[in-house]
């Protein structure tokens, strides 16, 4: 992470080995906690997403964020934590091409579930359930499996992977060349 509280957070590119972890039940949300989460807002507001895994940042916590009105004026944007979140039910299934943050400029068909139903916490401790489909389903799912560990390439078809090769070696270096280790 960024050593100034002030500029968004660096995100981990493909190629470093704190992306391809499971990560860890969040037990209690402290005051750091909420200032990271409050910088990952800050940064999902200048990159070209809409939500942001803690992994994603370098921490190890079941837990992402999310706006699905990013481009809205401050007074109108809705952002959402999500901690220690659990799918309660899918349904359906669709195919659309998807990006992710860790992997710059790389987009590709990605099958997932239609409709999606989740459960976890919010800041303050209490249960929210959220449902949705369309481009919520796909982040809800995207996220989820950064906190598996599971990434983009992970859903690469073998001719993704082919087409891809060159852009995807240099994201992996780049990656590597930025873990600075735990």
């Amino acid at each position: 992470m960024n050593r100034d509280d002030s500029a968004p957070l660096s995100i981990l590119s493909f190629g470093d080995p704190r992306l391809f972890r499971k990560s860890e039940e969040v037990l209690s949300v402290d005051a750091p906690m909420k200032h990271l989460i409050d910088r990952m807002f800050e940064t999902l507001y200048v990159v070209p997403g809409i939500g942001i895994a803690a992994p994603q940042v370098g921490c190890n916590l079941r837990f992402f964020v999310f706006d699905m009105n990013r481009r809205a004026e401050p007074g109108k944007r809705k952002p959402v934590t999500l901690i220690n979140p659990v799918v309660t039910a899918q349904e359906g299934v669709v195919t659309e091409d998807e990006g992710c943050l860790s992997f710059p400029g790389i987009f590709i068909p990605v099958e997932r579930y239609a409709r999606i139903e989740v459960k976890g916490f919010d800041l303050d401790g209490k249960e929210i359930v959220l449902e949705g489909e369309g481009l919520f389903a796909r982040l809800v799912q995207h996220e989820m499996d950064h906190l598996e560990g599971f990434l983009l390439s992970d859903r690469m078809t073998p001719w993704d992977k082919i087409r891809l090769k060159t852009r995807i070696r240099e994201i992996e270096k780049s990656g590597k060349r930025g873990f600075r280790g735990e």
